[in-house]
């Protein structure tokens, strides 16, 4: 991968970062997951047919706008992304001010890519308000019992009144009790940056407790990932591995082991406890045999004979940008020429659309066949850190 094709996808990101913030306006919502790239129309093909706001307790995916935002005012410093950014800050300061029940684990997912993004940038100290509240309300999920973050539900297990009947059946609600999964890897970065802005070892403490319960117990003997992990509720006393986004509850999901591989590293970057590292590069290890021959993964690792192997470009993304961070730490030279090759692969026809009347970037999410703005966001994320030596929003 050429530094000018890099510069030239970097381009691409920005603009269609441009375009997207023209088209959302002040509207930010969960746009998420299309067919046709078009993350903005509501239509059959659009995944969800419908639009949720920030402050929904189901949403999520926001701030890979926000991020994506922030990644190209870092490299332009063009002034009207920063306007557009500061546009929602109420918006996120009601959520977790107001409503901080209706949230669950993925207060890193919508705050580092946000407010924290934007206190690292700016010093706004609003921002950095904003961002420790929300690492607060994560680390009252922490259940004492088990060493583990909680992943779904209110904490109270009541449901909100806005939320249809419908969705109060669905399993973030119903079987969310005694719940930990891999995807937490990622927003523990949220309490490792409170601690190092308030100075409080307390939010550190929890991230550290609930990476070494995931060493324990989501990592396999053979470095494969689980997606999830029950506990009893009561007693803490672990009862076994699941899933809820891979194939099944043994099998080995794409996105899920990079998670935990940059979710690892990123903890080894704030904690320099080299037990963080080794796993990281364990983790790295062995979702690179999985990929020798495709390097854009298969949605799961273990999907039987039959099943139709279906790619996942947002976990490809996601692995570049953990391979550059592992190798900040390690000198590896090989985990960057693993990047640079996932980088060139997810450029190519087959998984990229460069057109720019089309928001959304990687196509083939999630072995869905679909765009997803949670791919675009690492995508870019990659690119920025191969160029540049930027400062992480995690």
């Amino acid at each position: 991968m050429t530094k000018d094709r890099l510069e030239q996808l970097k381009k691409l990101c920005n603009n269609k970062t441009l375009n997207n913030m023209n088209i959302i306006k002040d509207n930010l919502r969960e746009y998420s997951a299309c067919e046709d790239g078009n993350y903005f129309k509501i239509s059959a093909k659009n995944v969800h047919n419908e639009f949720l706001d920030l402050s929904h307790i189901f949403v999520w995916t926001p701030s890979f706008y926000t991020g994506m935002a922030c990644l190209a005012y870092m490299d332009t410093k063009d002034t009207e992304y920063l306007k557009w950014l500061n546009g929602f800050y109420d918006e996120y300061y009601h959520k977790i001010f107001d409503t901080p029940m209706n949230t669950m684990h993925d207060l890193g997912f919508l705050y580092s890519p946000y407010s924290v993004a934007l206190y690292k940038m700016t010093g706004d100290v609003n921002q950095k308000r904003v961002g420790i509240k929300a690492a607060e309300e994560l680390a009252k999920r922490f259940m004492v019992k088990g060493n583990y973050i909680r992943a779904w539900g209110r904490l109270d297990d009541k449901i909100p009144e806005y939320v249809s009947e419908e969705l109060s059946k669905n399993h973030f609600f119903t079987e969310s009790k005694g719940l930990a999964i891999i995807d937490s890897m990622m927003n523990i970065p949220l309490l490792y940056w409170a601690t190092e802005v308030t100075g409080n070892m307390y939010f550190a403490n929890i991230a550290n407790a609930h990476a070494d319960m995931t060493l324990k117990y989501f990592i396999r003997d053979d470095y494969s990932v689980y997606h999830a992990y029950r506990f009893d509720e009561k007693t803490g006393e672990p009862i076994g591995g699941t899933n809820y986004c891979g194939y099944s509850d043994e099998s080995y999901w794409a996105r899920g082991a990079t998670w935990a591989i940059y979710g690892f590293a990123i903890a080894y970057g704030y904690t320099h406890n080299e037990k963080y590292l080794e796993a990281s590069k364990k983790l790295a290890e062995k979702y690179i045999e999985n990929i020798k021959e495709t390097i854009v993964p298969v949605w799961d690792f273990r999907l039987p004979e039959g099943q139709v192997e279906a790619k996942d470009t947002s976990a490809a993304a996601v692995a570049a940008c953990a391979f550059i961070e592992i190798a900040k730490y390690d000198d590896d030279k090989e985990l960057l020429d693993w990047a640079d090759k996932i980088i060139e692969k997810l450029a190519t026809e087959e998984y990229i659309n460069e057109d720019i009347n089309c928001s959304g970037i990687l196509k083939q999410s999630n072995g869905r066949e679909l765009y997803w703005i949670c791919g675009d966001y690492y995508f870019m994320e990659a690119i920025n850190k191969r160029l540049n030596d930027i400062e992480s929003f995690w």
